[in-house]
């Protein structure tokens, strides 16, 4: 059971499990005792407008372990460091060359598009960059 800061116990537990293996588990708070308690401005039970006085932990599964593990990492932190460049990248073939959708069904009529549109991005960057060099 989970006690609030004024001392008073969980009136239930209910615990949910997630697709994605996390644990949820939800204490559940007398509302009339919630009402009267001294320290209900501070308290973190049932914070914002629910009808409920609950506080939830989550307890992460053992992939989801290893994931944050991984995500301390220094060499996660050196991939991050570059995403930004790759997404930026993604988000021109998208907006400005038409990648959002499919030109064709399948997925080699995909692949031929994403290579095209690729491509086309590659070209415009090169003469971009040559510009001075032809001036």
């Amino acid at each position: 059971m989970s006690q609030c800061p004024a001392g008073e116990l969980a009136m239930r537990v209910e615990k949910q499990v997630a697709k994605n293996g996390n644990t949820y588990l939800r204490y559940i708070f007398s509302k009339v005792k919630c009402r009267k308690c001294p320290l209900r401005e501070s308290c973190r039970v049932g914070r914002g407008k629910s009808k409920e006085r609950s506080y939830s932990i989550t307890q992460a599964s053992e992939k989801n372990l290893e994931r944050l593990k991984f995500e301390e990492s220094e060499y996660f932190r050196e991939r991050m460091k570059i995403r930004h460049r790759n997404e930026e990248k993604n988000g021109e073939l998208k907006e400005a060359h038409g990648l959002r959708r499919a030109d064709s069904r399948g997925l080699f009529a995909m692949e031929l598009q994403m290579y095209f549109t690729a491509f086309v991005a590659n070209i415009k960057r090169i003469t971009r960059l040559a510009e001075p060099i032809i001036q």
